[in-house]
């Protein structure tokens, strides 16, 4: 299973080396976010402003699953080509909490306890968890 990891504006390809063992962690260039190349994957993992690479790769590409940890406040999805979409969010991220319910149904989202805008050790049990579930 080919897993791609798009991360946060802010973020650098370094801060993810714990997740490189089980996905591709996407190079990103903020200032160029639209010339991003992403190898073939069945699952679009996005974090933060890290989510819109994710749904954009999604709506171009069929994939198993599109997985937006942490998704920033948006007014809707838009048409993707994937199977599944789970949402995650740390539980500290009540400005989040607030407004995904606009996009997410309860049973594809996933609250994880003790955790703000960051993956931290719970956050990257439960990521990898839905990852490897069918």
């Amino acid at each position: 299973m080919k897993v791609n990891f798009y991360y946060g504006l802010g973020d650098k390809l370094s801060d993810y080396k714990a997740l490189s063992k089980w996905m591709h962690i996407v190079s990103i260039d903020w200032n160029r976010p639209e010339r991003v190349k992403s190898p073939k994957c069945d699952i679009a993992v996005g974090f933060s402003m890290g989510c819109y690479l994710a749904m954009d790769y999604a709506e171009r590409h069929h994939v198993k699953k599109l997985i937006l940890c942490s998704l920033p406040p948006t007014e809707k999805i838009f048409k993707n080509k994937a199977d599944k979409i789970i949402f995650l969010m740390g539980s500290k991220e009540k400005y989040l909490l607030k407004h995904i319910r606009k996009v997410s149904s309860k049973k594809d989202m996933y609250v994880i306890n003790g955790a703000g805008h960051r993956i931290n050790a719970n956050y990257r049990k439960r990521l990898l968890k839905i990852i490897k579930s069918d």
